[in-house]
């Protein structure tokens, strides 16, 4: 009997990690269709709680049936998303196309920089000439700015995503209540109750996470950009864009986006004291705001460990690259969610939480 039980957990444990592996493998090879999908679904955390206030609204419930008022509502909210991303992506890949544009020129200054610390830290000017001829600048450079354009693709394409970021998300949306009618009907009131405390609990954590990493993204970039603009750095915009986007990854996005205006002013100023003014201006302000606003107006979050953290961080961007690393703290948090409600997944809840 007890080789019996045995058998069958190997088995049920194999069975869990082929089925892992193979749902793995399709997250990372399905990447175009799931990565609009779960844009759409931070989308839906965010505007669901707009869409109830004006459902509910008593001028709109005066003038207009249900149906009719739900079908205005969205449609004018998703076409409100579409205005607000076109634009958006319109002055994103403006920026970015005048990044790439100037970046080769810079190659020359990065020469005469490479020439300057030599000299600083003493190594032979021969030896550093050397090096230097045998560097492909042309080369180096265009790969650089192969990456940033890959990154951002097409408009076109862009706008495409777009389009199928909103059909997911008037589907979310306007499902909303069939949907908690229809676990009603599959399930018994206690588990469909369960069921239901589960979804909300992820979409208020999720959106509470959302709402105020967006405004601690903004006030950053925006104090960011003042900071460099004063200091009359290259690239202000595009700097002030990364910095808004690489903060919602914990940790290490903040560092990278601060670290290629600080780069960008020594390619240009050198060791000055301009740019050590910037550069200190720059992670001080990272530091007040990620480490003493953000904490003090989140109240609770999201409660994953920071090793967990740093996982998902690896593990989302490999399966769909800088998306993948924005989406995974609240991924890996709504999947926290669902162990703590299933008595067999607990002990992996209370190893991945903070507490």
């Amino acid at each position: 009997m007890l080789s019996e039980n045995r058998d069958l957990f190997h088995i049920k444990l194999f069975t869990g990690f082929l089925v892992t592996v193979i749902f793995i493998l399709i997250l990372k090879e399905l990447k175009t269709v799931f990565l609009p999908l779960f844009m759409a679904l931070l989308l839906y955390f965010l505007f669901n709680g707009v869409v109830k206030k004006l459902l509910s609204s008593w001028i709109l419930s005066k003038i207009l049936p249900l149906r009719l008022k739900k079908i205005l509502v969205l449609f004018f909210l998703l076409i409100f998303i579409f205005i607000i991303f076109y634009f958006l992506g319109a002055l994103v890949f403006a920026i970015a196309s005048s990044f790439i544009k100037k970046f080769p020129a810079y190659s020359d200054k990065i020469v005469s920089l490479i020439e300057n610390f030599s000299e600083l830290i003493k190594v032979p000017i021969s030896d550093v000439n050397h090096y230097i001829e045998n560097i492909d600048w042309t080369k180096s450079i265009n790969t650089i700015t192969a990456v940033v354009s890959s990154t951002f693709g097409s408009f076109a394409s862009f706008m495409g995503n777009v389009v199928l970021i909103i059909i997911f998300l008037m589907f979310m949306l306007a499902g909303r209540q069939s949907m908690v009618i229809r676990i009603n009907n599959a399930f018994s009131e206690s588990k469909a109750d369960k069921i239901i405390f589960i979804l909300n609990s992820i979409e208020d954590q999720v959106q509470h996470y959302l709402l105020i990493k967006t405004s601690i993204s903004l006030l950053t970039a925006v104090v960011s950009g003042i900071i460099l603009f004063t200091g009359r750095f290259d690239f202000v915009l595009f700097s002030v864009f990364l910095i808004f986007v690489l903060n919602f990854i914990p940790n290490f996005g903040s560092m990278v986006a601060t670290a290629f205006p600080i780069v960008i002013g020594i390619i240009n100023y050198g060791f000055s004291v301009r740019v050590l003014i910037v550069a200190l201006a720059l992670m001080l302000t990272q530091m007040i705001i990620g480490n003493v606003i953000e904490p003090s107006i989140t109240g609770k979050n999201l409660n994953l460990s920071p090793i967990v953290i740093l996982v998902s961080l690896i593990f989302w961007g490999w399966i769909w690259g800088i998306t993948g690393m924005i989406l995974a703290v609240p991924l890996t948090s709504a999947i926290k969610i669902i162990f703590e409600h299933i008595d067999s997944l607990k002990p992996i809840a209370s190893l991945i939480s903070a507490e």
